[in-house]
């Protein structure tokens, strides 16, 4: 129940901040180009507060933060007819361009948050992993690329990676690709670095667990654990069979077991189940009677034994990345427009169906990355803010009609003819906008409630 109260503070604090910021820009480009704004929102439905501020404009915070609006003088829209005193002040009074601004300020405030938040955070100081490769898996794509343990890799198709995120962000712009994948890598022992081809050929990314990394088999040193348990749960099936933190099992029911995850898949099949196991407790052999225990995970029953694997120091592999004044704005700048890129890009391969629609996530997930994100620092829900800001400015310039990209699709093609679209046409473009926005809420709430 907390971490359900902490979740959903933390995703109305994320979302009122980039749908003020958002409708902001609207109603500041909108003043400075002479259309009189009546309402400015943060939210829809019943008003939780409402003044009326001395520039004439109803500011209010309604009950469901989902969104926001600013309402503009127009004569399309307004219930009584708008006096000859009035009509410069109204919005489809104004030239195509004006309006072209109006409506492309919100994506573009969105754009501009993320860069104030990643200047915040390249001066505050964030830390990542250094993009060095673990144990690599047999067989597994890194490995017949030929990938070593201890390779650090410094670039993908020849862009620089400073970090593990750098890793992941650059490799996950090739989801969906066949072909081939290039690692710039530096190796002990070599005096240049070594350039790798992974063949994507048969990559699969697990679509209810995307696991980019792992799928092609690079692994991190701190992910490498041995099968040594580190940590036992009060009351649960390993604590009541007597195991014990540092032991390490080698065998269930004369199954050998050699690594952490081979435990994970002998255990997941055995819910509910007395086994034997063979355990390796400071060097003496002993054998326990276990009743594996149960839980579940995605609408089926797996064995659960309440433990959890010895892991490495990860202070070794800490990288810390810090700027000042003038160098963080441009790190900032770079890191936005990478994350537009990266967005694009994936946005394109769902499109054409390179990659699954299950990796859309809807406000549930959105809502628990929020609380996490919170719970691990300042710098980490800064930087969950400005991912979701450049998302929230990219789906907003989508050239669907409802959304911001929509009507700048309508004035561009009024702007071509000369005249604005029949309002048959606008109403027709709003109709099939609405059922596409509907259409993707409604997959984002099925991932949401059914995969993730």
């Amino acid at each position: 129940m907390i971490e359900f109260l902490w979740n959903t503070v933390s995703f109305i604090v994320a979302l009122g901040v980039l749908v003020t910021i958002h409708e902001y820009g609207h109603f500041w480009v909108a003043r400075k180009l002479g259309v009189k704004v009546i309402t400015f929102s943060v939210g829809f439905g019943k008003p939780l507060l409402q003044k009326t501020g001395k520039d004439g404009v109803q500011y209010i915070l309604a009950a469901i933060p989902l969104g926001g609006y600013v309402k503009m003088l127009d004569e399309r829209e307004s219930e009584q007819p708008i006096t000859k005193e009035e009509l410069p002040f109204a919005f489809n009074q104004k030239s195509v361009w004006a309006r072209m601004a109006i409506v492309l300020a919100g994506p573009v405030a969105n754009f501009l948050l993320a860069i104030v938040l990643y200047w915040v955070i390249f001066i505050i100081g964030t830390e990542g992993l250094k993009p060095v490769v673990g144990t690599v898996p047999t067989e597994s794509i890194a490995a017949i690329a030929g990938l070593k343990k201890q390779d650090v890799i410094v670039k993908v198709d020849n862009q620089t990676v400073k970090n593990r995120l750098d890793l992941v962000e650059s490799i996950a712009k090739r989801l969906g690709d066949k072909d081939f994948l290039q690692l710039t890598v530096e190796r002990k022992g070599f005096t240049q670095t070594k350039n790798l081809q992974l063949n994507l050929k048969n990559w699969h990314v697990d679509d209810e667990k995307p696991q980019i990394l792992h799928s092609l088999g690079l692994f991190h040193p701190i992910e490498n654990f041995t099968h040594q348990i580190g940590h036992i749960a009060e009351g649960k099936a390993a604590s009541m069979a007597g195991i014990k933190v540092n032991d390490v099992i080698e065998m269930i029911d004369g199954v050998a077991v050699n690594n952490w995850q081979q435990l994970v898949d002998v255990i997941h099949p055995l819910a509910n189940q007395s086994v034997i196991m063979q355990i390796n407790r400071s060097g003496k052999k002993i054998e326990l009677l276990v009743l594996i225990g149960s839980r579940q995970m995605q609408k089926r029953t797996i064995g659960y034994l309440g433990i959890g694997p010895k892991r490495i120091n990860p202070a070794p592999y800490i990288v810390t990345q810090k700027a000042g004044f003038l160098s963080a704005s441009l790190l900032a700048i770079e890191t936005t427009y990478n994350k537009i890129q990266l967005t694009a890009k994936l946005f394109y391969k769902l499109i054409v169906g390179d990659i699954s629609y299950k990796g859309i996530s809807g406000p549930f997930s959105i809502a628990k990355g929020a609380g996490q994100s919170a719970s691990y620092g300042l710098v980490a829900f800064l930087s969950f803010l400005a991912m979701i800001s450049v998302n929230l400015g990219f789906i907003n310039l989508l050239p669907v009609p409802v959304l911001d990209g929509g009507h700048l699709l309508f004035f561009v093609i009024e702007a071509i003819k000369g005249k604005p679209l029949s309002k048959k046409m606008q109403e027709f473009g709003l109709q099939i906008g609405m059922m596409l926005v509907f259409a993707l809420m409604a997959i984002a709430f099925y991932n949401d409630i059914v995969i993730h």
